[in-house]
């Protein structure tokens, strides 16, 4: 895990809006994130290939859960990004 990501993490307040980018293959990467829905009955993974804005609302240690445009809730794995960039106070 990412211990950088992890200290960003930790210093996020529920609320707060984040720009998240993931590890992406259209970028370089080996492989491209995924992102699991929460509080649905569609559990189809959710391939994330560009960078995005969210809203941070919790983390359990592993993995984010955020909120978007397009999705109420999305869990990602930690290790599957490459930034977290706090935007603003929540």
């Amino acid at each position: 895990m990412d211990d950088r990501l992890e200290r960003i993490v930790k210093k996020l307040s529920p609320g707060q809006k984040i720009a998240v980018h993931p590890l992406s293959t259209r970028y370089g990467d080996i492989l491209t994130a995924v992102a699991e829905r929460c509080e649905t009955f569609d559990l189809s993974p959710v391939s994330l290939d560009e960078p995005f804005q969210a809203e941070f609302l919790n983390f359990d240690g592993a993995t984010i859960t955020v909120r978007t445009d397009k999705y109420p809730c999305l869990k990602i794995n930690i290790s599957d990004l490459e930034d977290i960039v706090p935007l603003g106070t929540a």
